[in-house]
């Protein structure tokens, strides 16, 4: 399998019943469904088409310490820096996002957990944040979306076991394999504290050797991500098409309907793409700019943006990374991405997160990777943790960077620690958002100010986690205010009114007839777990909703 078998020749020449914008979680799972129902569904890719080659017996051909853009999308990832602006000043760093066939979920390490049925009524989550923007409730209810969790569930093949503290209920999942004898450890001994661990779910087969590739792609079809689950299914058997490293540079659109894509080949030819319907799925920071960018006399805000809410509202996860050490020295070798617990989710009517184990085994040199993101997108960073400003962490290979690692790896007992994670829910704001920035690198920067209420849960879920845990040692790893830039959501809301949101309850853009978003975009908050379960369910829920409206043409 090349791949070639699957991008048409001249694909301006053809009015497709279906154009998919991006091939990550919300876009090729919908765009799957689509074919699948017998739609003539084409996929629009900014990215590489790494799948085809990983099908044929390839590998992922990505050198971590070459951050070329060239070097960066044969790995899959993001090809240039983010721009931004935080409390922290002006912010400028490789972001944790997938470019190429699968979008995000070709790096991500595949947690695929429920929102709770509290997440679909946020506003009685948090009276003490009167100035969020947060709806009461969402425009669908748990109950709506149960149908399409099971259905996620089962296409992403998720193990693990239920959460006995029972947040809605997964159905009926796939076994997990054994724990590590330091997992097992955790496990007993978190029960001894009154704590519920389950195991975490998880879209891992766990073949022979399987690593959880919970930083990169992965090859050989164990990591469910999206373009093994759906895209290539949708190209093999549905008879899809895709056009990948091909970017959409503009949305033309008449008063009430989009009616052609222009786009942007790899080789800078341009072509215009005519589709029936438009699933926009280019990511919560890519969906607004596009839209922001395709402005026009009868859009002059930009495309969908009459109530001025595109890039609005946006909201990341605060998510730290903390070491827990074992009461004995036992072995971690094996599955990474193994517990969680929710007993602090929504706690005493108070909901601060979730805490699950990280899902990559920790060693020099993940730490020195570690110690260089976080000081890029943190400059404040190295003052608090080795009380200088220099800019060597740029240098992954420094030697300075490789002794402060030893230091931590063998000094505060990292050796036997295993690393989790926390999950804390951020809440949507008005004057958070992305802007369309002809002079940024990707034509947009994104503006964000934490509050101090996010902060004070952060601190409070770090002070449950001690007390509750205890004799077990922790220690933070990172800095309360450790965005999770890769979880990004919330920038094209949906709502039943079209003054105060972008996106109706299907998921259609507000005055557009054909438009639908299936990213995170759609969020109107940001639940206090992994989003990819979500995002797929919901994919699945939109699907329907456009198979029902336009038939098959």
């Amino acid at each position: 399998m090349t791949g070639a078998e699957f991008v048409p020749d001249q694909p301006d020449q053809v009015e497709w019943d279906v154009a998919v914008i991006g091939t990550g979680m919300g876009g090729a799972t919908a765009g799957y469904e689509l074919a699948r129902l017998g739609h003539r569904v084409l996929f629009i890719e900014k990215g590489m088409f790494l799948h085809a080659a990983f099908a044929a017996g390839g590998h992922c051909d990505f050198d971590a310490s070459d951050d070329s853009p060239a070097s960066r999308l044969r790995g899959g990832r993001w090809p240039v820096r983010l721009r931004g602006q935080t409390d922290l000043g002006k912010v400028e760093f490789y972001a944790p996002l997938g470019c190429g066939t699968g979008g995000s979920t070709a790096l991500y390490a595949a947690g695929l957990e429920r929102f709770a049925p509290a997440d679909f009524a946020p506003r009685a989550n948090f009276p003490d944040a009167p100035d969020s923007t947060l709806p009461e409730r969402w425009p669908i209810g748990y109950e709506e979306l149960r149908p399409y969790y099971e259905r996620a569930e089962q296409l992403f093949r998720v193990c693990g076991t239920p959460d006995p503290l029972d947040r809605g209920g997964p159905g009926p999942l796939r076994p997990p394999p054994p724990l590590s004898p330091r997992d097992a450890h955790f496990e007993a001994s978190f029960r001894r504290l009154g704590l519920h661990p389950y195991r975490v779910h998880a879209g891992l087969a766990f073949v022979e050797g399987c690593t959880g590739c919970a930083t990169g792609p992965c090859p050989r079809a164990c990591k469910s991500d999206a373009a093994w689950i759906c895209l290539l299914p949708a190209l093999r058997e549905h008879g899809a098409a895709i056009l990948p490293e091909c970017e959409v540079v503009e949305l033309v659109a008449s008063a009430d309907a989009v009616t052609g894509l222009r786009c942007r080949r790899r080789d800078g030819r341009e072509l215009t793409l005519r589709a029936k319907v438009v699933v926009l799925a280019a990511g919560a920071y890519m969906t607004p700019a596009l839209l922001l960018k395709s402005r026009s006399a009868a859009w002059p805000q930009g495309l969908a943006n009459r109530s001025g809410q595109v890039g609005r509202h946006l909201m990341f996860h605060v998510s730290e990374f903390i070491a827990v050490s074992p009461l004995q020295r036992l072995s971690g070798d094996g599955a990474q991405k193994t517990l969680a617990i929710n007993d602090f989710y929504l706690r005493d009517g108070r909901k601060l997160g979730t805490f699950q184990s990280a899902g990559a085994a920790i060693d020099v040199g993940r730490i020195m990777q570690y110690m260089r993101d976080s000081a890029e997108r943190d400059p404040r960073w190295w003052v608090r943790m080795l009380g200088g400003r220099s800019r060597w962490w740029r240098k992954a290979t420094s030697p300075f960077v490789r002794l402060a690692a030893l230091l931590l790896y063998h000094g505060v007992g990292f050796k036997h620690a295993a690393v989790w994670a926390t999950i804390v829910e951020d809440l949507p704001y008005h004057d958070n958002r992305i802007v369309d920035d002809p002079d940024s690198p990707n034509g947009m920067r994104f503006e964000y100010r934490s509050r101090d209420e996010l902060r004070e849960r952060v601190h409070a879920l770090r002070r449950q986690l001690r007390s509750a845990l205890k004799p077990h040692r922790l220690m933070v790893l990172s800095s309360a205010d450790n965005l999770n830039y890769g979880h990004v959501c919330g920038t094209c809301r949906f709502g039943d009114d079209p003054l105060t949101s972008v996106l109706d309850r299907d998921n259609r853009a507000h005055g557009v007839e054909n438009l639908y978003v299936v990213d995170a975009s759609f969020f109107p908050s940001s639940g206090g777990t992994n989003p990819s379960l979500t995002i797929a369910a919901n994919a699945l829920r939109v699907a329907d909703r456009i198979h029902e409206r336009f038939g098959v043409g």
